[in-house]
């Protein structure tokens, strides 16, 4: 394997350049060394309850991995990867993200830091920032990759990009901005679309209104003077502009992301000019698709609730008012917010209040839904309702639900204890994709049956890379066939049960009596009567 680590991709965005789109990087004259990772971009990570700051304003760059000994003269194909973490936390760090896995499949692996938190989608809903600034370093990753990546042996006309939670919703931004197209081939979606709660564009007037909060916490002019207010912030030390974030926080550690992307006014640079609900069909459309989730996603929020005593009872306590914070309705009127409180409970938890540790499925289900699947769900409905209209014009849709148990399990990280196993978290895939593992769960081995995980996994997402298909005829696995009608055919990939021989199955109807209950209930969807609260 030959590693190219910490390339610059554009320009450190300090000073005059925080708050505005990437620069590309310019050239430099005689060698480089690329050895080493760089520094994450500034960040604080909610979702492990960590208040320690860590990272750099000077973050852009990039990885490069490819085999040391390709079995092809041919150029390989490349996979790009975007990091989960909200859009607030994470970064393409080789301990996380590195190539050990996926370079024995020969494949070019890329992966990316970019901005975060307020650095990378404070928005003031003007052309004076318009924001989506991480996601717009996401594409001068993917605009160096055409000019570059056939120097490092790769076909830049067979680019993948995949990414979990918000780097899977990234790839379906990336699918719906024609700023974007062209420039990759195909997507692989985990467990995010920009139809989710969280990562749907913020409710109109929200994303200014918490620009002027957050320079009101910093001393700077929050009056809708907009240059003197970002004149202000830029001299501000990012770690407190990043640190603001803990001081939007309603209710625990949420709205789980203050500064989501945002439709922008029309500029040259504008990345996102539209809703997606209210989008043209989309050119990602066209392009082949994996899209799916794991079985327990909500455990990312209920491992905590679930193992944190006063957190639980607080939770119970003040359901009515945080259930709207937490899944993102808080923005409609209290008698809406009241009727959907209800709905929820008749359909989650008939039985009240009564969950805890050892009796969780039912809350999790909420969250996973409410979060997750849901949105999912919606995206794709969105492919197969417009290839119903037009066969032609969308590319196949490769749906899976990821439910194995295995020896460790981001439950743990996410503050749900390490004795307990509630079920497959968000983000459980991605040990059986990258080494990451070996760095957070050291004392966990991997069994026979996470092994043969592993292997079925990378299989599976290198063959759709290669030929967008996951299950090619060359492939020994059972086919894995594109779902084209409603209710979806699904590939379930591992299981919960550790006698379980077989790791990829199939089945039809993924969820269907909650994904229909959540399809008619649609809360997230902007109210037309919506009122801004003053949170000032």
């Amino acid at each position: 394997m030959r590693a190219f680590m910490g390339v610059p991709y554009a320009e450190p965005p300090v000073g005059k350049l925080r708050f505005k789109p990437p620069v590309p990087y310019r050239s430099w004259s005689g060698e480089k060394q690329v050895i080493e990772d760089s520094p994450k971009c500034t960040q604080r990570d909610p979702f492990r309850r960590d208040m320690e700051m860590e990272g750099s304003e000077d973050c852009l760059y990039l990885n490069v991995y490819t085999p040391e000994e390709p079995e092809t003269d041919e150029p390989l194909p490349v996979m790009v990867w975007f990091h989960g973490g909200g859009w607030e936390c994470g970064s393409g760090i080789s301990s996380f993200y590195g190539p050990e896995f996926l370079l024995n499949h020969d494949i070019i692996l890329v992966s990316a830091n970019f901005r975060l938190g307020p650095l990378g989608f404070l928005s003031t809903e003007s052309i004076d920032c318009p924001g989506n600034f991480g996601l717009k370093d996401q594409l001068e990753v993917l605009k160096w990759i055409q000019t570059n990546i056939a120097a490092f042996g790769g076909n830049p006309k067979s680019v993948t990009i995949f990414g979990e939670s918000a780097g899977g919703a990234s790839v379906t931004y990336h699918m719906l901005s024609e700023k974007s197209k062209g420039l990759f081939h195909k997507g692989i979606a985990q467990s995010g679309t920009y139809f989710n709660p969280w990562a749907q564009p913020a409710h109109k007037g929200v994303p200014a209104q918490r620009a002027r909060k957050m320079a009101k916490l910093l001393g700077c002019p929050s009056d809708g003077n907009w240059p003197k207010m970002l004149e202000c912030l830029r001299e501000k030390p990012a770690n407190d502009v990043v640190a603001t974030i803990y001081d939007l926080f309603e209710w625990d550690f949420d709205p789980m992301i203050p500064f989501p992307p945002v439709v922008e006014p029309d500029h040259p640079d504008a990345f996102l000019t539209v809703l997606p609900r209210t989008a043209p069909p989309p050119h990602g459309l066209k392009l082949p698709l994996m899209i799916g989730a794991t079985s327990e996603e909500g455990l990312l929020k209920t491992a905590a609730l679930l193992n944190i005593p006063h957190v639980l009872e607080d939770f119970k306590t003040k359901f009515n008012k945080v259930l709207p914070i937490i899944l993102n309705y808080d923005h409609l009127k209290k008698s809406e917010q009241e009727e959907i409180n209800r709905k929820l409970i008749q359909f989650y938890l008939k039985n009240g209040h009564d969950y805890d540790k050892f009796n969780h499925q039912n809350i999790t289900d909420l969250i996973s839904d409410g979060w997750f699947i849901a949105g999912i769900d919606e995206y794709i409905r969105l492919r197969i309702q417009n290839r119903k209209e037009n066969p032609q014009g969308v590319g196949p849709t490769f749906v899976y639900l990821f439910e194995h148990k295995g020896a460790a399990s981001f439950s743990e990280l996410f503050k749900g204890g390490r004795e307990d196993y509630y079920g497959a978290c968000h983000a459980e895939e991605l040990q059986y994709l990258f080494p990451i593992a070996h760095s957070l769960f050291v004392s966990a081995s991997p069994t026979k049956n996470d092994l043969k995980v592993r292997e079925i996994m990378l299989e599976l997402w290198v063959n759709f890379a290669k030929t967008s298909n996951p299950t090619p005829s060359t492939s020994n696995l059972s086919t894995w066939k594109p779902t084209e009608t409603y209710p979806v055919t699904f590939a379930k990939i591992g299981s919960k049960n550790e006698e379980e021989v077989e790791m990829l199955r199939h089945d039809r109807e993924l969820y269907q009596q909650r994904v229909d209950f959540w399809n008619n209930l649609k809360p997230h969807v902007p109210a037309k009567d919506f009122q801004l609260r003053d949170e000032l």
